[in-house]
């Protein structure tokens, strides 16, 4: 027994050894979620720099955002990005011109590569040059990040948007989501484009002073107005109605040049009771309910120009609800109950 009881205190101990190993090798790591946008590689540096003075080395960074690190001396540290895709090519070549130079090399990340050197280490503490270097990057960014979002933009989101806005036989309340959905991802995309328009602005005045930007860049960003004011104006159409509600002795109508919600009204019925529906249909697209709420509806149709005048016969008492909720309709629709 004795025996037994040492051998279990032995693994106990083991075991609490093992777990206080993997605290203090959690305590050595840290992980911490930061979003950047392509112009935003300054921030980033930055970013980077304030965690080494912390105690905490940059080590890598995913897709998700995710920042990791891992416990360090605290001290002043520069961090740079460069992006050069051809680097790839010699690969050990682009690393060594760099540790030449005094930069360490850290990691790669969607065509960027990570490098750091201490504050003191020379006067020096850009990895380029020159202004002109810079403008150099900036351009392959532009050729290999920005290129592909302004492709996708035009081929994806903007078309979308507009398959979306007039997404007929689409539930309403899907069909404005989707829409409002692609109007952000192509305000997300303007933004992001104006920001780098603007930054590659400063690049070309500073760098080439003797030349005129400002026709071209006042011809972009009046493009960029002009697509975001011609999507507000869309979404804003695709919410937009106008019609009238009259109310009858026996029922009501709607004379509608562009319902775009729904219109409800609610009648006291009993058994034998018929409501008649008939229209004037001249475009769009309208879905009819009946019922009372809570239960089945008595009928449901989701047509307007196609479905022909009808009536419902009532075979329960109760409050129904009538409601009537249009996509682009235009015409007039009649309940009458008799």
């Amino acid at each position: 027994m004795t025996e037994n009881k040492a051998k279990q205190e032995i693994t106990e101990q083991n075991k609490a050894e093992q777990n206080k190993a993997k605290q203090e090798k959690t305590k050595q790591k840290k992980t911490v979620f930061r979003w950047f946008s392509i112009p935003q590689y300054k921030q980033e540096e930055n970013f980077l720099s304030k965690m080494h003075e912390q105690g905490w080395e940059f080590t890598s960074v995913n897709y998700l955002g995710f920042y990791h690190f891992k416990k360090c001396e605290p001290k002043k540290v520069v961090y740079r990005l460069d992006y050069n895709q051809d680097a790839e090519k010699n690969k050990e070549e682009y690393i060594q011109m760099f540790n030449d130079c005094g930069w360490e090399y850290v990691c790669d990340f969607v065509g960027y590569s990570y490098f750091r050197k201490g504050a003191a280490d020379n006067a020096s503490d850009e990895i380029f040059c020159d202004e002109e270097s810079k403008y150099e990057m900036m351009k392959r960014v532009f050729r290999g990040r920005v290129i592909p979002l302004i492709i996708i933009f035009c081929t994806c989101i903007l078309p979308q948007f507009f398959l979306h806005h007039s997404a007929y036989g689409t539930s309403d309340v899907i069909r404005k989501a989707l829409v409002t959905f692609m109007m952000t991802c192509g305000f997300i995309y303007l933004i992001l484009f104006g920001v780098f328009a603007a930054q590659f602005y400063q690049y070309e005045k500073m760098i080439y002073p003797e030349k005129k930007y400002f026709l071209k860049y006042a011809g972009i960003f009046a493009g960029l107005i002009a697509c975001g004011t011609t999507m507000l104006g869309v979404f804003a159409y695709s919410f937009a109605s106008s019609y009238h509600v009259t109310e009858t002795t026996n029922g009501f109508y709607i004379d509608s040049n562009r319902l775009n919600r729904t219109v409800s009204m609610e009648y006291e019925l009993k058994p034998g009771d018929e409501i008649y529906v008939s229209h004037d249909a001249q475009d769009g697209e309208l879905y009819i309910s009946i019922g009372i709420e809570g239960e089945e509806p008595v009928f449901f149709g989701n047509t307007f120009s196609e479905f022909e005048d009808f009536s419902v016969e009532i075979q329960k008492e109760g409050l129904y609800l009538i409601k009537c909720s249009g996509k682009d309709a235009r015409g007039k629709i009649e309940f009458e109950i008799k």
